[in-house]
């Protein structure tokens, strides 16, 4: 339920939420609370309200909780303390503040909403699930300040390689497929790509041999990768629809912006700085940043570039739903060349297709 005396300026959140929800808009005024005893799951309340109060209504809404299982949040301006205050007595889980812009909005509402209940099913598949999901986010919530910071630290890189850890592990455990499977529907996109290429990136490893401390850097390169998206504004990360020319030249900056945060903190792994910046070259040189061709491309960069377009293919976004394996690789097929090394993607592709990654029904083909 989204309760709002303005549904217009709300009109592309709205849309994209209807992919997921059926929604009910309602007039932010007293009236309001009549429709709570529908119990939906989630209500968002803007605060600004025409005819009444918005923390009136929120304190309404979570009398009305079905056993706090319902998602109460509450679109503001700015964070005051009255809406302090009601987070911190649990009268809503928390507040959308600041830009409206609909990719902001969005991705704030997935984390919110989302993020705590697929990190919880994630994590009951099997242990090496659990340690996965648990050093992932761990690694994930602390980057955002250790890259304001300047770049990747000795701490932040004892993060990296602790997840990488875990991630190599569940490579080798049956349960990784699974894994893969609920990943790419989760709703912290940038989260779940990176974990998903950091997987996808150590299982092709193990399927190709490489000794251990490669396997390991292969995982920590796949974890990184997308590293520079943190500096790209959430308004473009985020967007439910097309960048406009502008967007994509900033968006076309994340490798350069990710090769800077690892720089300094990974000197000695020249491979996995190479990957970061280069893991969008193309063969033919027109890839970006820096228009590698064949034969300038590090080895590294082309395999994480093969895993990274695989992942993008098949995972969700709030502008399009995932992909069917054979589809994605009927695209791929045409990139193999011109964009992906032929030997590598023959490589990878053999791997999704023939082991127990292709059992899954996220990764099978479609009928």
């Amino acid at each position: 339920m989204f309760c709002t005396g303005r549904p217009a300026r709300y009109a592309a959140v709205l849309n994209t939420l209807r992919q997921t929800f059926a929604i009910t808009v309602t007039a932010n005024d007293p009236n309001a609370s009549n429709a709570f005893e529908t119990r939906p799951n989630c209500v968002v309340i803007e605060n600004q309200l025409v005819g009444g109060d918005g923390i009136w209504l929120a304190q309404q809404a979570n009398t009305m909780r079905a056993g706090g299982q319902q998602s109460l949040i509450m679109v503001a301006p700015k964070l005051t303390l009255e809406v302090g205050r009601l987070i911190e007595e649990g009268i809503i889980d928390d507040a959308i503040t600041g830009s409206l812009e609909p990719g902001e909005f969005l991705s704030r509402f997935w984390r919110i909403y989302g993020t705590a209940n697929e990190d919880e099913a994630l994590s009951d598949i099997s242990r090496p699930a659990a340690r996965v999901m648990q050093s992932g986010r761990q690694l994930f919530t602390q980057l955002e300040g250790i890259t304001a910071s300047g770049g990747i630290d000795v701490e932040g890189r004892k993060l990296v390689a602790s997840a990488a850890a875990s991630v190599v592990d569940l490579a080798g455990d049956p349960s990784v497929a699974p894994m893969l499977h609920q990943l790419r529907g989760h709703h912290d996109s940038t989260f779940a790509h990176s974990l998903r290429v950091g997987i996808l990136m150590a299982s092709f490893g193990r399927a190709i041999g490489v000794p251990p401390d490669q396997l390991r850097l292969m995982a920590e390169t796949g974890l990184l990768h997308d590293l520079g998206k943190m500096q790209v504004p959430l308004s473009i990360l985020a967007k439910p629809g097309a960048l406009t020319d502008r967007e994509r030249q900033e968006m076309s900056l994340h490798p350069v912006y990710g090769a800077q945060l690892v720089n300094e903190g990974y000197r000695d792994l020249p491979d996995l700085i190479a990957a970061v910046r280069h893991h969008h070259e193309k063969l033919d040189g027109t890839g970006y940043p820096d228009g590698q061709t064949r034969g300038q491309i590090h080895e590294m960069s082309l395999c994480t570039a093969v895993v990274d377009v695989f992942s993008a293919l098949t995972d969700r976004r709030d502008y399009k739903e995932p992909m069917e394996r054979d589809r994605a690789f009927a695209i791929m097929d045409t990139m193999a060349g011109p964009h992906l090394e032929p030997r590598l993607y023959r490589r990878f592709r053999e791997l999704v297709t023939d082991t127990s990654l292709a059992e899954d029904p996220l990764v099978r083909s479609a009928p």
